[in-house]
């Protein structure tokens, strides 16, 4: 066998080496990549659960709202106990003041309803900016995956090529 087949030999196996060596790097890579974005896909998802369909008086925010209109009615009633027990006021007055003080709590957890129906339309606008996001990474892996595998192919076909190409067939040197 002469030195130039030897080589050619040599370079095609090398080339179908690192080939296949390529293929299993490549394949590796994808397969870890959609790991990751299986495990983005799951925590978008939780935060989207807990964040729209969390109780919206579970936050600080309502919890002192409602701590202050709670302290509020606390003082107020204070305050008509000792007025009727000094100005000896009507059941009807009494009565009034309460209502007042009912409709203080229900105007606060109105607007509290209110703050999260907004809250829930910016979580919701987040949620679907996320998701399109998620969606371009898989539509680019799927992208990728196509030009890796018609690379690893051409590649392939071509070190095929400069193989054959590479040997001389039927013709053997006489040294003479």
């Amino acid at each position: 066998m002469s030195v130039p087949m030897l080589m050619t030999g040599l370079n095609g196996a090398l080339g179908l080496y690192s080939s296949v060596k390529g293929l299993f790097d490549s394949a590796d890579a994808a397969s870890r990549q959609r790991k990751l974005h299986k495990i983005a896909k799951a925590e978008e998802d939780g935060w989207y659960k807990r964040n729209y369909y969390g109780n919206f008086l579970d936050n600080t925010a309502s919890r002192a709202a409602v701590k202050r209109v709670e302290n509020t009615l606390r003082r107020q009633n204070r305050q008509n106990r000792a007025y009727s027990a000094i100005n000896g006021a009507t059941p009807e007055l009494a009565i009034a003041r309460n209502e007042q003080g009912l409709r203080s709590m229900e105007n606060v957890f109105t607007n509290l309803a209110a703050n999260e129906d907004d809250r829930r339309m910016r979580v919701d606008a987040i949620h679907r900016q996320n998701r399109q996001a998620l969606l371009e990474g898989d539509l680019k892996m799927a992208s990728d995956k196509e030009k890796s595998a018609a690379g690893l192919a051409g590649n392939g076909l071509n070190l095929l090529q400069n193989a054959i190409l590479g040997v001389e067939w039927g013709r053997e040197k006489r040294k003479g």
